[in-house]
């Protein structure tokens, strides 16, 4: 126990190293991370002027982090598919095409809940 908690630093430090480098490898090949990124700037901005509660506006942020949560998963998804073959092979589209999917369904959820935080 007594050693799990002298290697924290490390090995927080260690994670923390590769989280900031697949952010890197993102926002370097993902176009839509990119935009993903200025419309959260665009968001944080739009909730700092607004008379939301506090509440609201966690609520919104967290969701709306979640577009970007999910794109991440889906270029890891593409990445891994275009590691295996470029070529156009029937079960490589479909695992792109469920990532895909996933991002569609986190963007329509965060829609969901922005017209139900409008309309409490």
């Amino acid at each position: 126990m007594i050693r799990l908690i002298r290697n924290a630093p490390e090995r927080f430090a260690k994670s923390f190293g590769y989280s900031w480098d697949g952010l890197k490898a993102t926002f370097h090949k993902e176009e839509s991370f990119r935009l993903e990124g200025i419309a959260f700037g665009l968001v944080i901005f739009c909730l700092l002027a607004s008379p939301w509660p506090i509440w609201k506006c966690l609520t919104f942020v967290a969701t709306f982090l979640l577009i970007p949560m999910v794109e991440i998963l889906n270029s890891a998804i593409e990445d891994i598919c275009d590691g295996i073959s470029r070529d156009h092979v029937p079960f490589i589209k479909n695992a792109k095409d469920k990532g895909a999917l996933a991002v569609l369904m986190a963007i329509v959820i965060n829609v969901v809940v922005l017209m139900a935080l409008l309309l409490i």
